[in-house]
């Protein structure tokens, strides 16, 4: 399983767009790709313009599919506009641990 971990922090006056456009390409990502087991955000707790998100995807398939996703392109541009910090790092969730 695929992991991406990013951090965004949006310019004060675009918070409550980012608010919208990531709340609608969540929603898209969760209902149109079976392959994302889990999208989340999260705001730090500390600086309300600071925005986490965490994706897990099954397996390589899905981490292109969501790479190929038709919202990518909209989300994409607004991001770049409105963000002052954009950091992502990915990773491989470890099988070895179950609960």
């Amino acid at each position: 399983m695929h992991l991406i971990f990013a951090k965004f922090r949006i310019k004060a006056e675009h918070v409550a767009d980012f608010k919208t456009e990531i709340a609608r390409h969540i929603g898209y990502t969760r209902q149109h790709e079976p392959g994302c087991i889990q999208f989340d955000i999260a705001t730090d707790k500390d600086d309300p313009q600071v925005f986490y998100l965490v994706e897990i995807y099954r397996d390589d398939k899905a981490l292109t599919d969501h790479r190929a996703s038709p919202s990518l392109p909209i989300f994409r541009p607004k991001i770049e506009q409105w963000a002052e910090i954009r950091e992502a790092k990915q990773g491989n969730v470890w099988a070895e641990i179950k609960t």
